[in-house]
């Protein structure tokens, strides 16, 4: 997706709703991370670290276990998450970090699920354009492109998405030829209603919003 598109994506989460910033805080981790959708399913508690440095520990395939940095935002996002769902305690360490209205954690389809609705959103909106299927991992294909469009070495990228091999990560190298420069945390300016409530300190939150990853 272009960042515009991925901007209104991120934009169609209700805010005035848990489940809306439920699905908010989901997005966000989804891109942040440049998680598999099930590497996003699989996630407990205990596998985000909100303190310096903050971190999300990702299983992969073959049982591949990496940790990747979370940008101080998505810190501040995850904080506000845990603390209205009451996952703050360590009794919850092994709760799913995301979870239906049953307290099961989400699944594939789940995840994907959220995604497509608010995909939907934005085409009905018919203000720009989307891929014909956007699917978690059109997530994670934008990080990837985004990495390399702010001069992130391969190496990295491969580490960070978990690839077995560079060449893998190459891919995303040939998806985007005009690897500009741009600072990571620049390539979004969401622009919410300054009505929507959010957690408790809304300002702060609102103002992380319109700069993510400008």
């Amino acid at each position: 997706m272009t960042t515009g598109s991925t901007l209104a994506v991120l934009r169609q989460p209700d805010g005035a709703v848990p489940t809306g910033r439920r699905d908010l805080t989901l997005l966000v981790v989804l891109y942040d991370t440049g998680a598999r959708v099930q590497e996003l399913a699989d996630l407990r508690v205990r596998d985000v670290r909100l303190v310096e440095p903050p971190t999300a520990t990702l299983t992969g395939k073959g049982r591949k276990v990496r940790c990747v940095p979370l940008m101080s935002r998505t810190v501040e996002l995850l904080r506000g998450y845990l603390e209205e769902r009451r996952l703050n305690g360590s009794e919850k360490a092994d709760h799913p970090l995301f979870f239906n209205s049953r307290r099961e954690p989400l699944t594939r389809a789940g995840v994907a699920y959220v995604v497509s609705k608010y995909a939907k959103e934005v085409e009905k909106e018919g203000k720009v354009s989307l891929p014909p299927k956007v699917t978690p991992h059109v997530f994670r294909h934008t990080k990837a492109v985004h990495l390399l469009q702010a001069n992130v070495n391969l190496i990295y990228i491969r580490d960070f998405l978990g690839h077995a091999s560079v060449t893998t990560s190459e891919i995303y190298a040939r998806a985007d030829n005009r690897m500009k420069r741009e600072a990571l945390e620049r390539a979004y300016a969401p622009t919410l209603p300054k009505d929507e409530p959010h957690w408790a300190d809304d300002e702060k939150l609102l103002s992380w919003l319109r700069e993510l990853c400008r």
